[in-house]
């Protein structure tokens, strides 16, 4: 899969952008409805949000992680990210539902780091190689 470096950036920031949004949304949304508990009852989300916020993140992430692997030839990343999206996908199950904050700050945590990590990988591979990325 030839994918130019800017559209593989783009990926790559949608990816990291959602990651940190869930992770805002994990903490700042409990401590703000602690501050303003009126909020908790106007700002309510469905209960199928986390299973559509994770349908969106899972094929950005791993595009951009599976196309970055092929680039630098390190598959950390991707082990890493794949880790972290499996454990956001086992927080939104019925068992592990008392967990769900903390697998999903640590399935968030790891996708993020997954992709920092791709991301430097990616642009050290493409100075190596020199091309732009």
């Amino acid at each position: 899969m030839i994918m130019p470096p800017h559209y593989a950036n783009r990926i790559e920031t949608s990816a990291l952008f959602l990651s940190g949004l869930c992770v805002v949304h994990c903490i700042g949304l409990p401590i703000l409805f602690v501050v303003v508990p009126v909020l908790a009852d106007i700002m309510a989300l469905p209960d199928a949000f986390h299973a559509y916020a994770l349908v969106m993140a899972l094929p950005l992430s791993l595009a951009s992680l599976i196309y970055g692997a092929r680039q630098h030839r390190s598959f950390a990343p991707l082990a890493i990210g794949t880790i972290g999206l499996l454990l956001m996908a086992i927080a939104l199950t019925d068992k592990y539902h008392q967990a769900e904050v903390i697998l999903t700050m640590l399935g968030a945590t790891g996708v993020i780091l997954a992709h920092i990590s791709n991301w430097k990988r990616r642009t050290r591979s493409a100075v190596a190689s020199g091309s732009r990325n």
